[in-house]
C-alpha cells in the first residue's frame, strides 16, 4: 500500500517538472506577449480591429484634452505634444500593419479626427526654418535682381 501513495507522488512531481518549462516556451497567440509586445493574431479579426480602435481613440482624445487646456497651442507644439508617447504610435503602426494584412483597410474603421491629421502632418524644422527662411528670401532677392 506504500508503493501507491510513492507512485502517486513521483508521478506528480514529473509531470508538474515538464509543465512549468513549457510555459515558457508556448507561443503567444494574444495580441500582447508576457513582455507587453504586441504580436499580431490574424485568427481574432475582431480583437484586432479593436485594438486598433483603441489605440486611435486614445490618440484623438490626447489631442482632445490638449486643445481644450491649450487653446492657442500653435500646429507645432500640437505636433510635438500628439507624437511624445512613441509607445501608442508604435502600438498604432503595428495594430494598423495587422489589420491591413488581413484585408481589412484601417481608414474604414476608424480616422483621426481632424485635429490629429494636421498636428502629424507639421513638418518639424525646429531652429532650421529661421535659416531656411532666411536663404530662401537672400535666393529670391538674388535671382530678382539677375534677371529683372
Amino acid at each position: 500500500m506504500k508503493k501507491t501513495p510513492l507512485a502517486v507522488l513521483i508521478l506528480l512531481i514529473l509531470i508538474v517538472s515538464y509543465s512549468i518549462p513549457g510555459i515558457d516556451k508556448t507561443p503567444a497567440y494574444a495580441e500582447f506577449d508576457k513582455s507587453g509586445n504586441y504580436v499580431c493574431n490574424p485568427f481574432e479579426r475582431s480583437l484586432e480591429t479593436n485594438i486598433y480602435i483603441d489605440t486611435v481613440n486614445k490618440i484623438n482624445d490626447k489631442m482632445t484634452t490638449y486643445t481644450r487646456t491649450n487653446p492657442n497651442a500653435t500646429m507645432l507644439e500640437q505636433h510635438d505634444v500628439i507624437i511624445q508617447d512613441q509607445k501608442t504610435w508604435d502600438l498604432y503602426n503595428k495594430s494598423r500593419e495587422c489589420i491591413t494584412s488581413i484585408g481589412i483597410n484601417p481608414d474604414d474603421v476608424i480616422t483621426f479626427d481632424t485635429n490629429v491629421t494636421h498636428a502629424i502632418t507639421v513638418p518639424e524644422f525646429g531652429s532650421s526654418s529661421l535659416a531656411l527662411t532666411t536663404v530662401a528670401i537672400i535666393t529670391s532677392i538674388v535671382i530678382y535682381k539677375r534677371f529683372f
